[in-house]
């Protein structure tokens, strides 16, 4: 098996769903990630492993998720997580048959669900479907972000957002309640005033409650003027 970070060679030309897969490899170091239909078929994937091994595994995961849900007596399986001493793998219901299939490190526990949140929100946004009937990644806002972080004074200092780099006032932690992991989380202030929450997970990738709207007060005079 190919290690994480050396992508495999592709069978299928890149479409608008391989920049997000690819993402959330990266931000979950996952071996491969596919979006499968309600037929089985791989619409699109990314990662490290061959088509032919994430395409299997998009379906046999995938018909797992449906086996489950008909089994099920207490309402619809909307994520399973498989831990493994080879491999393991997590699956989680998109929308209209759609599922989100990730192939893991073994031993691996739950993933990042504020990566694999932005995921499904991205994926379903580009395939034009609805997540009406999934409050669990509707209501997960959280997108991931670069942030400057001075490790002197252990606190983020800037945000890039819009092209730019935003100064932050940190003024307060954030203590997650929901998510679990080791996380460290602050709450920030911009130039304009506008209040965010960041937070930075293992792997070091942070993740913004709710991307400011850019005003002019945030703009570089230099920038204004041009």
């Amino acid at each position: 098996m190919k290690r994480q970070g050396t992508l495999a060679v592709r069978d299928q030309a890149v479409s608008e769903f391989s920049g997000t897969l690819m993402r959330l490899c990266d931000a979950t170091a996952a071996f491969g990630a596919a979006l499968v239909d309600a037929e089985g078929e791989t619409v699109d994937y990314a990662g490290s492993l061959s088509p032919f091994e994430i395409r299997v595994a998009a379906a046999e995961w995938r018909l797992v998720l449906q086996s489950a849900n008909e089994g099920s007596t207490h309402g619809a399986v909307t994520s399973l997580v498989f831990r493994g001493r080879d491999k393991s793998f997590a699956v989680y219901a998109v929308a209209d048959g759609y599922a989100l299939v990730v192939q893991l490190a073994k031993y691996s526990l739950l993933p990042s669900i504020r990566a694999v949140a932005e995921a499904i929100r991205s994926l379903a946004a580009e395939a034009g479907l609805s997540l009406e009937d999934s409050a669990e990644f509707r209501l997960e806002r959280w997108r991931r972000v670069d942030v400057k972080f001075d490790s002197d004074r252990r606190r983020p200092t800037d945000l890039w957002h819009a092209g730019r780099w935003l100064p932050l006032e940190i003024f307060g932690r954030y203590h997650d309640t929901q998510h679990g992991g080791h996380c460290r989380g602050y709450r920030a202030r911009l130039t304009d005033g506008s209040e965010l929450t960041l937070v930075r997970e293992p792997l070091n990738r942070w993740y913004v409650d709710e991307l400011p709207t850019i005003s002019t007060s945030l703009v570089p005079s230099s920038l204004e003027s041009g």
